[in-house]
This record gives structure tokens, C-alpha cells and sequence, in this order.
């Protein structure tokens, strides 16, 4: 009898430890979204208007980048991001911001129809913020409004800090 019992604690111990019911409630902890703000870019004729911004720490390859452009202020005083890419029909022509990324670095590029230094409210001195969102968040989240965005990188990871990048 007392074996009979002890080969079952054995079983029931080995048996019960093996089970988890956890499997389905993954957290990656060892990716984080992070946001910058990218003050003061200057898009201009000698850096072939583009910006490069420097990844530090250099991001995962199934993260994804996504950027806004400081478009201006609402009646409530709150900022307005846009987009990018992003297009406009100016008087002087077409003007467009689009990106690139790659794990250590984003570049920011600022394309027209005509020179961008006849528009310096669009070339310079731009405001550009850099969401780094990870594969599990971006894989269901469209980029295009900045406030889902924020949302749902809050709700991955309860707070997101921004960071100023000069």
C-alpha cells in the first residue's frame, strides 16, 4: 500500500507540475515601444533634404517604425500629427515627406515638384516624432492616426515615455 501511494505522489507531482495554464497570456518583455520627438529638422539642398536620425539601441527586425509630423495646433491648443507619408497640393506644386528605416536608423525625406526652399514653413525647422512599435502590437494597428497608436502601445505596455531627440 504505502508504495502503491508513493508511486502515485510521484505521478501526481510530475504530472501536475508539466501543466500550465499560462501558455495563452505571453509577455514579451524584451521589447518596448518607445516614441522620439525629432525637433528642429532641417530639410535642406546640401543634405539632399533629407534627415537621418540614429537608432540607440538599435531596434529588433520585427519592430516597426512609424512617424507624424507636427502639423500644427487645434482651437484647444493640442498638437495635430499627421501621417507620414504625407502629400500636398501647394501653389508652387506637389510636396511630400516619406521615410525610410532599417534597425540603426530612420531617414526622414522631404520630396516637391519645385525647390522646398521656397516653402521654409515646410522645410524647415520641423517637428517629427518616431513611434518604435513592436511586431505583436503592429501586427493589428494601422498607423494612421497618431492617437490609436499611443493607445494601443499604452495598452501593450501601460505608459509610454517620449523622448526628445535635438
Amino acid at each position: 500500500m504505502k508504495k502503491i501511494f508513493l508511486l502515485l505522489s510521484i505521478v501526481g507531482v510530475f504530472g501536475l507540475t508539466g501543466c500550465s495554464s499560462d501558455d495563452d497570456n505571453r509577455v514579451d518583455n524584451d521589447t518596448y515601444s518607445e516614441v522620439f520627438e525629432v525637433d528642429n529638422v532641417d530639410f535642406l539642398a546640401s543634405g539632399d533634404f533629407q534627415a537621418l536620425v540614429p537608432l540607440n539601441p538599435k531596434i529588433y527586425s520585427t519592430d516597426v517604425i512609424s512617424v507624424y509630423r507636427l502639423a500644427g495646433a487645434n482651437d484647444l491648443g493640442n498638437d495635430i500629427w499627421e501621417p507620414i507619408p504625407t502629400n500636398y497640393n501647394l501653389d508652387q506644386g506637389t510636396l511630400s515627406y516619406y521615410f525610410d528605416f532599417s534597425v540603426d536608423e530612420v531617414v526622414l525625406y522631404l520630396e516637391s515638384s519645385f525647390d522646398p526652399n521656397l516653402r521654409q514653413d515646410f522645410s524647415l525647422n520641423q517637428v517629427f516624432r518616431i513611434v518604435i512599435i513592436p511586431g505583436y502590437v503592429a501586427e493589428n494597428l494601422s498607423n494612421n492616426d497618431y492617437d490609436t497608436v499611443m493607445s494601443a502601445l499604452k495598452e501593450a505596455k501601460g505608459s509610454v515615455e517620449i523622448k526628445t531627440i535635438k
